[in-house]
């Protein structure tokens, strides 16, 4: 491992970066903001965030893959035209060719160089011995198992001898003993002289696995992606997982997401005097979960009261940490659920819904959807005209949340519509709808 220095300018870096999309209906989506962020040499830099907060972007970015929209990207302290070429990418998918042995895979690293066959020969092989597949070279990925093929996907990466790796959500598709094994490699390559690796830049929206290996840790919030906790990590390798400052700086960082995406904020405020709904007071995102996932959460708090911390439920129902915020903050929008700190209980409400019949549960979950801003809008306007092309009902959501993907909230907005008995989507003529003798005219 290279000694960190910050005395010469970084390798890659991003500088007011902005980066805007069109989605699928045509819509704008600014996906980051202002990101200020550099990658410097001998550091191993971690950036953490949940899907969807723009991690991958701020890769491609750095890398020169996409342009962003506005700011400026830098190799080295000038202006990066193109791909930078010290560069190399190892992606969640192992995207190995089939067809292709994996010596073969490996060589595709240096298509874009002209070199000499002996010289391409001897890199290849010096990338396949250096990541443990020295009896592999004729195999087909069909042969290797999951691990073992994000190993080619590494060697592909090493093989053009970058000085800045960059690993984007590289060992989310393994399981647990796979990942953990490759990530010591990763480590021992890194801190290889012989391996000419410089910095690394890794994503991922696993906690404990960037302070596992980080030197430094970005935290991104999302909608749209912006920075925000920057921490340094001085702990000696090997890293033990188990000790006090090591536990100390993942609930460090735990706290850091939760208290921002899960304030802790009155359920109620009052506008003009009377007291509402903090989701009818301001416009609130309506987090992407499932209404089953939703359920099945308030199921468990149900059967496991024990279960009272965010962290242990995130374990006990086997997700990684940023789908259980999103799914926590769908139950504590709807008010069923409340989060002070890092604990989840149970409202009055709540209580009231899981002891319920489906029925009831029906109509408590449509009284408090009514309650969320947004639906309240668009079920104004289907009131007003009772079915309305869904092209509208996306554009004002646009509208309404300009850093969202308009189309993935309308999904969710109808799914969630539908259980309650609110709304409904006819995908065949296109039109949003309210069902027959659903909406009551008090309710409307």
């Amino acid at each position: 491992m290279n000694t960190k220095s910050h005395s010469t300018p970084p390798i890659a870096e991003l500088c007011a970066v902005t980066k805007s999309f069109t989605t699928g209906g045509g819509h704008p989506l600014k996906v980051l903001d202002q990101i200020d962020v550099a990658v410097h040499e001998g550091e191993l830099l971690a950036l953490l965030g949940q899907s969807g907060s723009g991690k991958s972007t701020i890769l491609r970015c750095l890398t020169g893959l996409i342009e962003p929209t506005s700011g400026r990207v830098l190799h080295r302290g000038a202006p990066l035209h193109g791909i930078n070429e010290e560069a190399s990418v190892v992606f969640q998918t192992f995207a190995l060719y089939p067809w292709l042995t994996v010596e073969q895979n490996v060589a595709v690293g240096l298509m874009s160089r002209t070199i000499g066959r002996a010289e391409r020969d001897a890199a290849v092989n010096r990338a396949i011995e250096l990541i443990g597949l020295g009896n592999y070279h004729a195999a087909y990925p069909r042969e290797l198992s999951g691990g073992m093929r994000q190993r080619v996907g590494i060697a592909r990466a090493l093989v053009s001898q970058p000085r800045l790796l960059c690993l984007d959500e590289a060992f989310s598709a393994l399981d647990v003993l796979t990942g953990e094994n490759l990530r010591q490699e990763l480590l021992n390559l890194w801190r290889n002289p012989a391996t000419g690796l410089s910095a690394i830049f890794m994503v991922t929206h696993n906690i404990e696995e960037a302070v596992e290996m980080a030197t430094r840790i970005v935290v991104l919030f999302p909608r749209p992606g912006r920075l925000g906790l920057v921490l340094d990590n001085p702990l000696p390798y090997p890293r033990d997982t188990k000790s006090p400052e090591f536990q100390r700086l993942v609930s460090l960082i735990h706290e850091c997401i939760t208290t921002t995406t899960l304030p802790d904020i009155p359920a109620e405020v009052a506008v003009a005097g009377q007291p509402v709904s903090r989701a009818r007071a301001r416009m609130e995102s309506i987090p992407l979960v499932p209404v089953g996932q939703i359920l099945g959460l308030l199921s468990i708090l149900a059967d496991s009261p024990e279960l009272s911390n965010i962290y242990d439920i995130s374990d006990e129902i086997g997700r990684e940490f940023g789908e259980t915020i999103s799914l926590v903050k769908a139950a504590e929008i709807l008010e069923l659920i409340d989060t002070p700190k890092d604990t989840v209980c149970f409202t009055e409400l709540g209580r009231r819904f899981v002891a319920s019949d489906s029925k009831a549960r029906r109509a408590i979950f449509a009284e408090q959807v009514f309650k969320l801003r947004l639906f309240h809008i668009i079920l104004a306007l289907l009131h007003e005209y009772h079915e309305v092309p869904s092209e509208r009902v996306i554009k004002d959501i646009a509208s309404a949340l300009p850093y969202d993907n308009p189309e993935r909230i309308f999904q969710t907005m109808i799914a969630w519509g539908r259980y309650a008995g609110l709304m409904d989507f006819n995908t065949k003529t296109g039109m949003v709808f309210v069902p027959e003798g659903e909406v009551s005219d008090e309710t409307a």
